[in-house]
């Protein structure tokens, strides 16, 4: 018996083609899309080769950054609290680091938080008008973190009061009550209220305390609000003593009278 070696014509007709196994088509396929098939296999290794070295670059920028932070926190933290010239220059070099950072590592996720430090750095040397801006452009440039976002909110706030612009302060401050994920509501509920207090609006302040009470009640400051409260709260009117007084002036009105 003799069998016949059956050749595969690059010229298949539709009705020939169905009589094709699975992986005599695929087969087909290839050899009628060889350069296609050629070139996309060439550009998907380039692909992966671009991707991995892109990979390698960040990581090693990530690593340079991360370095230049740690020197950057070590001289914000290891500052002097009693000489203010040694002070001064060690935020002066934080300052310096961190905007190293920014420039040199600017995808960086360090990069994405020098603003924040940058702005603390110069709040704790009275320069609330270059703090206000390295606030506002860690906002506009990398605020995807809503619990950093709640404390550069925070800041912000308080250095635009320390440069006495109340209104914007306390518009700062509210933006951090409207952010559902931070977790320092309980502190700039217990310092509006204690700007309130401070302005002797007694009444805006009260409603401050109970807020901060009635929403955080396990906070650090509850204590501290409640007391607050005991103080600022009027104290209620006893129904005895209402109706004593009437009382107390019809009686004197009496006696005048009969003298």
């Amino acid at each position: 018996m003799t069998y016949k070696i059956r050749h595969i014509s690059k010229q298949v007709g539709a009705e020939n083609l169905q009589l094709l196994s699975r992986s005599e088509r695929m087969w087909l396929f290839a050899e009628l899309h060889r350069r296609a098939l050629m070139t996309g296999i060439v550009v998907a290794i380039a692909v992966v080769i671009l991707l991995g070295a892109l990979y390698l670059v960040q990581h090693q920028q990530e690593q340079e950054a991360l370095a230049l932070e740690h020197q950057a926190a070590q001289a914000y933290l290891d500052r002097s609290l009693v000489d203010d010239d040694t002070a001064t220059e060690k935020l002066q070099n934080a300052i310096t680091l961190y905007r190293r950072i920014i420039e040199e590592f600017p995808r960086t996720a360090s990069a994405r938080s020098a603003w924040y430090m940058i702005g603390n750095a110069l709040a704790e040397q009275d320069d609330y008008a270059g703090a206000i801006e390295a606030y506002q452009r860690f906002i506009d440039q990398a605020g995807n973190s809503p619990t950093l976002l709640g404390l550069v909110y925070q800041r912000l706030g308080a250095s635009y009061l320390a440069s006495g612009n109340r209104e914007k302060g306390i518009t700062a401050y509210t933006q951090v009550l409207q952010m559902p994920q931070t977790l320092n509501k309980d502190q700039v509920l217990f310092e509006l209220a204690k700007l309130e207090e401070h302005e002797k609006r007694d009444d805006k302040a009260l409603t401050r305390y109970k807020q901060l009470l009635d929403e955080h009640p396990d906070s650090p400051y509850a204590s501290e609000a409640g007391l607050r409260v005991k103080i600022l709260e009027p104290p209620a009117d006893e129904p005895g003593a209402a109706k004593e007084e009437p009382e107390q002036k019809e009686g004197q009105e009496g006696k005048e009278t009969e003298e």
